[in-house]
């Protein structure tokens, strides 16, 4: 097993016929399951073309050969009118078989269903793996477990949402940071760590423990940009800063990193629910439990809050009471809010005195809550975006007979700011002015940057958002789904076998075109996937975002250098670069982008 987890060796999916049809189909599935195990960032996968280089020899063989900690093999038949594909997987280490799984679909339809084929294969192979490796890593005293190890033992306190669980879980990610400093998600899992604090216990220290949430989220991130957890992380930590549309950004890329990790999918359910999307939660949420037929009840809370704001009442009451136990302090609020508008008051009630114990216990620490204020906490900490969300809850508890109108905290007073400094867009040129001298400067691609990062002073704006996922220096740059990559890799070996045949019958003629077309498709798939068939889209553009937009920012601030020296001094000294970009001056500086008067 590597540092960063095991390695895994796939071979290619047996079958009873050696007609085109199944051949065909068991190498799709193949190379398909392997890209979408090598989206989860704790599994090395080893491509799939050695593995067929070793595929009749036995499994502690091919192992040695691979350097493999893991094998799995597959096979493909037909039982009637189905397709059954049945999945194996052996340690290497002590030949041991440590799961098979059967999965089924139409005889007649089966590339319209093989992406959920591949899907419950990948993320059902990749829950059980890591509850095998956390179990044989249980037993292990700290000092003696590896960076993975020790990371995924404190993932798993994480899950306990308790505070002292969340203390054990930064002694092991500390841990793991000691053997590799460099290692994104002990970071990402510090990270979380200090979010439990933030998002629901320790509110004394909110501000700090913000602080250490995102500062390790932050540099986990720029460690590993393809890490979907760093993704979700962060996007969850802007989300809680009522950073909506950098949130859903980030949440979107997770996704597409790893659409088939069911305890992501059941994070993001809870997250799209808070964004305003709780259709899109309550499609996470069961697929994330399809996936993971065999998940933690935790999944039933997030569950009920997406059919909750999605006013399924019924069907939130019904996951919501599978969760009731866990320690999670408002999970007794909705299904009180949920029994109120059924009209089911006696049990509302029952539902309400559990969370204002609980909010007594966990949140208020003994003190006896003010008129309203266990609802008022609930309404802040939970960051929904949308007004008739909090309407909706809001009403819920004037059914249960609570006071929702309470004092509205009072804003800080500012001090005055000084008169704004300009960086305004004026047609095809820019009219800027900072300390009393204007500038006019023809327009280029870093000013559209530094603009934006002038207009949020202190916010770390990610290289892909400043590049824009759209923008023409990244048209070249492909991408397929599963469906078109299936038909390029078809035409591939249809190709192959033609070309095979020409040569056979030495047209050669006829060979130099199909190797032409082959050459170029083979090129096309290159530029669209990544290792193991992974598409590759996020990876490679956040890679050449990062070089795109920090040479562009600084060859704007050379340009101004030479038209406004001030300005130019002053946005060298306060731009920062890289895969997060940000502006922080040393002393505030209030800045207008129109060209009015």
């Amino acid at each position: 097993m590597s540092a960063h987890g095991p390695t895994l060796a796939v071979l290619p999916f047996q079958t009873a016929d050696d007609g085109d049809g199944e051949a065909l189909l068991a190498q799709g599935l193949l190379e398909d399951v392997c890209g979408e195990l090598s989206r989860f960032p704790t599994l090395q996968v080893i491509s799939w073309m050695s593995g067929l280089a070793v595929a009749d020899l036995p499994d502690p063989e091919v192992a040695h050969r691979l350097q493999a900690s893991h094998v799995l093999r597959g096979r493909l038949r037909r039982a009637g009118e189905r397709l059954r594909v049945t999945a194996t997987l052996v340690e290497a280490d002590s030949g041991t078989q440590i799961w098979r799984e059967q999965f089924e679909a139409p005889a007649e339809a089966p590339f319209e269903l093989q992406d959920e084929i591949v899907a419950r294969i990948a993320a059902t192979f990749a829950a059980r793996l890591e509850e095998r490796l956390l179990s044989a890593a249980q037993g292990k005293p700290t000092d003696k477990l590896a960076a993975y190890e020790a990371t995924l033992r404190g993932m798993m306190l994480l899950r306990r949402g308790t505070l002292e669980a969340d203390t054990a879980a930064r002694v092991l990610f500390e841990h793991a940071l000691a053997i590799d400093p460099l290692y994104a998600r002990a970071h990402g899992g510090l990270s979380l760590s200090w979010f439990n604090e933030w998002s629901c216990q320790l509110w004394e220290h909110y501000e700090t423990n913000a602080r250490q949430a995102y500062a390790h989220a932050h540099r986990a991130l720029d460690l590993d940009d393809r890490d979907p957890l760093l993704h979700l992380v962060i996007g969850r930590i802007q989300l809680y800063r009522r950073e909506y549309d950098l949130a859903a950004w980030y949440f979107d890329r997770a996704l597409a990193l790893c659409p088939n990790d069911a305890d992501m999918l059941i994070q993001l359910a809870l997250c799209e629910t808070f964004l305003g999307r709780p259709e899109v939660g309550v499609t996470h949420a069961h697929k994330a439990m399809r996936l993971n037929p065999y998940h933690p009840t935790a999944y039933y809370a997030y569950a009920a809050m997406a059919h909750f704001s999605a006013q399924d009442l019924e069907a939130a009451l019904a996951a919501g009471k599978r969760a009731a136990d866990l320690p999670i302090v408002d999970t007794p609020a909705y299904l009180a809010v949920a029994l109120a508008y059924l009209g089911r008051s006696d049990e509302a009630q029952r539902y309400l005195a559990d969370y204002q114990h609980a909010f007594r216990e966990r949140i208020t620490r003994g003190r006896e809550p003010t008129p309203g204020e266990a609802f008022r906490w609930l309404l802040a900490v939970n960051p929904y975006r949308r007004a008739e969300d909090q309407d909706f809850l809001r009403e819920g508890f004037r059914l249960l007979g609570i006071d929702t109108d309470g004092p509205t905290p009072v804003a800080e007073a500012t001090e005055a700011t000084p008169a704004p400094e300009l960086f305004a867009r004026r047609g095809d040129a820019w009219l800027l002015r900072f300390r009393g001298r204007e500038s006019i400067v023809a327009d280029m691609k870093g000013l559209h940057d530094i603009r934006r990062l002038l207009e949020r002073p202190g916010d770390e704006l990610h290289c892909l958002d400043l590049a824009d996922r759209a923008a023409e220096s990244y048209a070249g740059e492909r991408v397929l789904d599963a469906g078109a990559r299936r038909s390029v890799q078809a035409r591939i070996r249809e190709l192959q076998e033609e070309l095979a045949e020409a040569e056979d019958a030495n047209d050669l003629g006829r060979s130099e075109r199909l190797r032409g077309e082959l050459d170029e498709l083979l090129d096309a798939l290159a530029r669209a996937l990544g290792l193991g068939g992974r598409n590759r889209r996020l990876g490679s553009l956040a890679e050449r975002a990062r070089s795109t937009v920090t040479w562009r920012i600084r060859h704007a601030v050379r340009k101004l250098h030479e038209v406004h020296q001030p300005l130019g001094r002053h946005l060298e000294n306060s731009l920062r670069t890289g895969t997060f970009c940000a502006y922080r001056p040393e002393q505030p500086v209030a800045w207008r982008f129109d060209a009015g008067a």
